[in-house]
């Protein structure tokens, strides 16, 4: 039974004891009742004790666990995100699955006979000499007449402006997928603590069950929706019908439920 208002499901609770309805049948969702049904909350009444097993409770306790796992990596990865910027390793990394061409042009060539090269600034050169030097507009500089820099002369021969909107679109790429897999994290970390919550309500939906009579107003409908679906109500009663919205009835609504009675003043 769905009301709009507190005192209009306070009232209808109210006769349906009086016409001989016993309490142990009746739960009421939600709060501000008055003194007159208060007894009739969900959380007033003396529940049966709740027996888990220990296979459940071994759900729980993964669930607790990888819920805090999750926790952590959205936490962990999204400071990651906002406080470091993207390395020459990090372009390389992309561009070797993403842009062979690119990956190509950049390979910086092992050394042979065991000596250390160095560019012409006198430091040793490593893996991100080639992508440095073409992001900052240069040359392949000592590798410049290497034969996979000669091949890849339409890479080296881009101008700077080009080359740096090409470095923005892989760092555009990067980024996005980083959000991506900080998005799937977090859509993860919903879902485990959904299931958690659904594990710790299942005593009140087998009270739920052993009532005739659920009784709420549209706001206790939609914070209890889960809980009322899994009880599987079969007739569902709105008092107030004029003043409901039909999206917020919709919400009472089970797929077990084969009877809905609308009351309402006509006018």
């Amino acid at each position: 039974m769905v009301c709009y208002t507190n005192h209009a499901l306070d009232q209808f609770l109210e006769d349906l004891l009086k016409i001989g309805i016993p309490e142990s049948n009746i739960v009421r969702l939600g709060g501000r009742a008055n003194s007159a049904v208060a007894q009739l909350s969900l959380k007033k009444q003396t529940k049966e004790r709740y027996n888990r097993s220990n296979a459940e409770w071994t759900i729980i306790d993964n669930l607790k666990t990888r819920a805090e796992f999750l926790r952590a990596e959205v936490e962990t990865q999204f400071k990651s995100f906002l406080a470091s910027g993207l390395s020459f390793s990090d372009m390389l990394t992309y561009v070797e699955f993403e842009d062979e061409d690119y990956f190509n042009a950049f390979q910086v060539p092992e050394s042979t006979d065991g000596m250390i090269r160095v560019g012409t600034d006198g430091k040793a050169v490593d893996a991100t000499y080639l992508i440095s030097q073409w992001t900052r507009g240069r040359d392949a500089g000592i590798f410049k007449h290497e034969p996979h820099v000669q091949d890849a002369a339409a890479v080296w021969s881009m101008p700077h402006a080009l080359r740096q909107q090409k470095m923005e679109d892989w760092k555009l790429a990067i980024n996005r997928s980083v959000v991506d897999d900080i998005w799937k994290l977090a859509r993860d970390f919903d879902e485990c603590q959904d299931d958690l919550s659904r594990k710790f309500n299942e005593s009140e939906v087998a009270l739920l069950k052993q009532k005739r009579i659920i009784g709420c107003t549209t706001t206790g409908a939609a914070k209890y929706t889960e809980d009322i679906k899994a009880a599987s109500p079969g007739v569902l009663l709105v008092e107030e019908a004029g003043e409901i919205l039909e999206s917020h009835v919709i919400t009472a609504l089970g797929r077990d439920t084969a009877h809905m009675i609308l009351i309402g003043d006509h006018k």
